[in-house]
């Protein structure tokens, strides 16, 4: 990680500033406009639960804030496995881009599910459901403890690659498992989820737009806990070929938002879920609060050149609704978090309408202007919800990362004297001279656009001190063999954690985690017992202070059930993947269906 960062040696924490009668004023107003958008039914939303998989084997937050942090480019060349398939068709076609490390290994047993279905099931699906159960575990709200609770599914996904593989005589299980509607209703039915459950496309900005859905329906209260977000595989050369020929793809496979040399984006694949609920609720549940979302707009460009091209006017009046959907001032964004693809035509209109919104001419006002898309390429279906990540860790850790592959400015892009400023290096978010807001864009092909904006938590919500004495945690999986590597997961985390919080850490293990039939109970009362327990389980070892269990009882309390609820992270489940897809329609795989 760099260690210079804005021209200072080291990043402590930013000197607070004395209050004022102007600054106390502006708290009231903002406090009065956040109460009158309560009572117009579109409050503030808390996101309590993250699950993401993207490009250069990134599975959790701290991998993904290092490739952020670092300046990491994380697009690649498709591996001669992945293009195996289609390995005709690949030849004469850009092939980099940011690819996941494994798109056809999957837990089917985990998920009750055949293994003859699981190879008719889009990949996509597939991800879809790991990422789900990620996200839920983060907000320590396994499905089994929200059997009686309203949860909503909101997929956003375009693509539909899969479909190249199927057979001119498919069994009807292919419908199941690749028609666009059973994404959403996959993962609910799968996880016994009794919300709405919708699928999402509006190409390059579904994802996003599935936050705003979710955010609506909290507020109606047609659910009380949300999942939202997208997702985006490339397993054949379909789309690709379709990409390329219209112009949009950069030959060289760099994705440079912003910058002179913009030529175009890199395609990439991801998925990324939040787990949301209303604010209000998230406190009084004790949640642990990642950030929360203040507004958020959805419009269509309408009329423009085409129906893919991007609209000026459209695109400026999100950012005016997203605003005033927030009961926020412009000077309140400190962080734009851009769709910024590096294409020749969306570039200068995306950043003529955040100038004309946005910019600031107040001396020194700085706004942060970024995209993931310069570190990920562009995950399409799942970008938005990549951008709304980054800019929770942004937020979190008030960095602002470095732009990258941004050298000098596009020539058809004007932002002098609007305090528009791209990072070059990984710079610290002043907020003194800069809003404490982050705003998130995102772009469809089909027109449809969407913004999110969002603030960090107050410092004094979802975090309850857990002063009780420790007896010890729970673990357990669906099989002996991932309940090892659940222990080896932990006792990682916990060595590597030296200052870290035991009693939190074996509340999440055991009230924030799904019960499955193999269990291992954990007699420690503190961390170094734990360690040496931990240890022993993930060998196979047999201690006095572990006791392994095989269907126990669903119905034995937590011995956390009755205590304030104190989150913190911890590993995902050790998902024990096998290779499952049907075989490409032909040998060699000659020809690509159209």
């Amino acid at each position: 990680m760099q260690d210079m960062v804005g021209g200072s040696a080291s990043l402590g924490p930013a000197p607070a500033k004395g209050t004022t009668p102007l600054t106390r004023a502006m708290e009231t107003i903002k406090r009065l406009k956040a109460e009158l958008a309560a009572q117009r039914g579109n409050g503030p939303v808390a996101v309590v639960g993250i699950g993401l998989r993207l490009p250069g084997g990134i599975t959790g937050l701290d991998a993904y804030w290092a490739a952020l942090s670092e300046g990491r480019d994380l697009v690649r060349p498709l591996s001669e496995e992945r293009k195996k398939p289609f390995a005709a068709q690949w030849a004469d076609l850009p092939h980099r881009g940011g690819f996941l490390d494994d798109v056809m290994g999957f837990d089917a047993e985990f998920f009750g599910i055949r293994s003859h279905e699981a190879r008719s099931l889009d990949p996509q699906h597939r991800l879809l459901l790991e990422v789900a159960w990620e996200a839920m575990e983060d907000a320590a709200l396994p499905p089994d403890r929200l059997s009686t609770a309203k949860v909503g599914l909101y997929a956003g996904l375009t693509n539909h690659d899969y479909d190249q593989w199927r057979d001119e005589d498919p069994e009807f299980s292919w419908i199941l498992g690749n028609m666009p509607c059973f994404a959403a209703g996959r993962v609910s039915y799968t996880l016994g989820l009794r919300g709405p459950a919708m699928s999402v496309d509006t190409a390059c900005s579904s994802s996003l737009v599935t936050v705003h859905l979710a955010r609506q329906a909290l507020a109606r209260g047609e659910c009380e806990v949300a999942l939202a977000g997208g997702v985006n595989l490339i397993v054949s050369p379909y789309m690709t070929r379709l990409m390329s020929q219209s112009g949009l793809l950069a030959p060289d496979g760099l994705c440079k938002p912003f910058d002179a040399r913009a030529n175009g984006f890199t395609r990439s694949e991801g998925c990324g879920i939040v787990v949301l609920k209303r604010l209000d609720d998230a406190v009084r549940d004790g949640d642990r609060i990642h950030a929360v979302i203040q507004g958020s707009a959805v419009n269509h460009d309408g009329r423009s050149t085409s129906i893919s091209a991007p609209n000026v006017l459209a695109q400026a009046e999100l950012i005016k609704a997203a605003l005033d959907d927030a009961g926020l001032e412009a000077a309140d964004i400190g962080l734009l978090e851009t769709h910024g693809t590096g294409t020749a035509l969306g570039d200068p209109i995306e950043m003529e309408a955040v100038t004309e919104v946005l910019g600031r001419p107040a001396r020194g006002a700085k706004l942060w202007v970024g995209s993931a898309k310069a570190n990920l390429g562009h995950l399409e279906a799942a970008a938005g919800v990549a951008g709304l990540i980054k800019a929770i860790l942004s937020l979190k850790h008030r960095l602002v990362p470095e732009l990258v592959h941004y050298r000098t400015l596009n020539p058809r892009i004007d932002i002098s004297g609007t305090g528009i400023t791209m990072p070059t290096a990984l710079e610290r978010w002043e907020i003194g001279t800069s809003g404490d807001h982050a705003a998130v864009n995102s772009f469809g092909l089909s027109g449809t656009n969407a913004q999110v904006i969002l603030r960090a938590p107050d410092a004094n919500t979802g975090d309850p001190q857990l002063d009780v004495p420790v007896g010890g945690f729970e673990l357990s999986a669906k099989t002996p063999q991932a309940l090892r590597e659940l222990a080896h997961r932990y006792h990682a985390h916990l060595a590597a954690t030296e200052d870290a919080d035991y009693a939190a850490f074996a509340y999440t293990a055991t009230e924030g985690r799904a019960r499955h039939p193999h269990r291992a109970l954990v007699a420690a009362a503190d961390r170094s017992t734990a360690l040496t327990a931990l240890r022993a389980l993930a060998d196979g070892a047999e201690i006095g202070v572990v006791t392994v269990t095989e269907g126990g009882d669903d119905s034995t309390p937590s011995p956390y059930q009755s205590l304030p609820r104190r989150v913190v992270e911890l590993p995902t489940y050790p998902w024990q993947r096998r290779h499952l897809a049907v075989d490409p329609p032909t040998a060699d795989a000659s020809s690509v269906r159209h």
